[in-house]
C-alpha cells in the first residue's frame, strides 16, 4: 500500500497541482474582466441609449473582451448593433467620434475591408440570421477601454 501511494497519489497530486497553478496564471483575472466589462457596457447603454434616434432598432447587445490592437493591454468593447432607415451620414451625426475610442461602423458589401476580421466575426455571432430590409443601415455604435494590463486573461493574449 505504500509503495502504491509513493508511485500513484503523490505524483497524481503533485502534477495536478502544477496543472491548476498553470491555468491560474492565464485565467485568475476573468472573473475581475467580466465584471469590469458588465459596468462598462451599462455605463454605455445608459449613455447611448438617449442619442439613439427613434427611426432605429437594436438588433444585439455587444460586449467582448479581447486583444485586438498591439498586445499589451485588454481590450474591452460595448456596442449596439442597430437597424435604421436614416442615411449612413444622418447616423454619423447623432454619435460621438473618436478613433480609438468611439464610433459608428456600417456593415455594408465593404465592411470586412474597411474595419478588419473583428467586424467579419461580429458579423457571423451576431447577424448570421438577421435579415436585412430592403433600404435600411445595419451599423454598430460602439465605444472601446484599453488601460487594463493583459495579465491573467487568456483572452487577451
Amino acid at each position: 500500500m505504500k509503495l502504491f501511494y509513493k508511485i500513484l497519489i503523490i505524483p497524481s497530486v503533485i502534477i495536478s497541482s502544477i496543472i491548476i497553478l498553470f491555468i491560474s496564471f492565464f485565467t485568475w483575472k476573468i472573473p475581475f474582466n467580466n465584471v469590469r466589462l458588465m459596468i462598462f457596457q451599462h455605463d454605455f447603454n445608459k449613455s447611448i441609449n438617449k442619442l439613439n434616434p427613434n427611426q432605429s432598432i437594436l438588433i444585439a447587445e455587444i460586449a467582448e473582451v479581447d486583444n485586438w490592437a498591439d498586445g499589451t493591454y485588454c481590450e474591452f468593447l460595448a456596442g449596439q448593433l442597430r437597424s435604421s432607415t436614416l442615411s449612413m451620414e444622418e447616423i454619423e451625426k447623432i454619435y460621438p467620434y473618436d478613433f480609438f475610442t468611439a464610433g459608428v461602423y456600417f456593415f455594408d458589401i465593404n465592411y470586412e475591408e474597411n474595419y478588419g476580421t473583428l467586424w467579419h466575426e461580429l458579423n457571423e455571432k451576431y447577424l448570421k440570421n438577421y435579415k436585412t430590409k430592403k433600404g435600411e443601415n445595419i451599423y454598430l455604435v460602439w465605444k472601446s477601454k484599453v488601460d487594463y494590463n493583459t495579465n491573467g486573461d487568456i483572452r487577451c493574449d
